[in-house]
């Protein structure tokens, strides 16, 4: 019995701390605060990379090697431009 208890105390406070740290996250996005990490790539270097790749002589391993990142965020450049909407963007 007391374990029910403290486990749905423990349940709502766990939905509280949720729902306050929703709000603060929409708090700080209405004042332009950017939530998350930083692009690997500056858009200049974005851009670069985009043209490299269009030029057809370059594999993505070889752009990330010149760009100094991870295949994958090779990848998201490119779909960027190619491929809005994918699921590797959100």
């Amino acid at each position: 019995m007391k374990m029910q208890m403290l486990s749905a105390f423990a349940e709502f406070e766990r939905g509280m701390i949720r729902e306050r740290s929703m709000a603060g996250q929409q708090a700080a996005m209405l004042r332009g605060v950017h939530c998350g990490r930083a692009r690997s790539l500056h858009p200049e270097d974005e851009a670069d990379l985009v043209r490299l790749w269009q030029q057809g002589y370059y594999t993505l391993d070889t752009l990330a090697k010149i760009f100094n990142i991870h295949p994958s965020s090779a990848k998201r450049a490119i779909y960027r431009v190619y491929k809005p909407g994918h699921s590797s963007l959100r």
